[in-house]
């Protein structure tokens, strides 16, 4: 019995003990804000997780976060401390889901694309324009 008890509050710990890094996400909707809020909070070891494996999406992605290091630290407070709003998602087909959003900060509405991959939903970086980051 004490074994059992010991067994039962082990698994309790370990279960409430997952980050929410290791979690993935359900569906299109939820992989795209966890993107969207770790990218604002500049979290990148947890938007990663969410990014479409590739080799293109991961250069690009990379290219990204060496902008975001660069900028001032009141710049990167702003966007840590900037909500975001959903303004449209459309489904393209089963697999493809646009969300456009904006966040407080900049105001400016941007497009992410997720995709169903490996049974999973992940963002595909490439659809983001380019240029996005040279305009913040």
């Amino acid at each position: 019995m004490k074994y059992l008890l010991t067994l039962i509050c082990f698994l309790i710990f370990t279960v409430s003990c997952t980050s929410d890094s290791e979690k993935k996400s359900a569906g299109a909707m939820d992989t795209g804000r966890d993107f969207i809020r770790a990218t604002l909070d500049g979290d990148f070891k947890s938007a990663e997780t969410f990014l479409l494996s590739d080799p293109q999406n991961t250069q690009l992605f990379d290219s990204y976060k060496k902008f975001y290091l660069r900028l001032p630290a009141e710049k990167k407070a702003a966007y840590k401390k900037a909500s975001y709003n959903i303004n449209t998602y459309s489904e393209v087909n089963d697999s493809v889901k646009i969300i456009n959003y904006s966040n407080s900060y900049m105001k400016e509405p941007m497009n992410i694309k997720v995709v169903r991959s490996e049974n999973k939903w992940a963002v595909d970086f490439k659809y983001t324009s380019a240029d996005s980051t040279e305009n913040q």
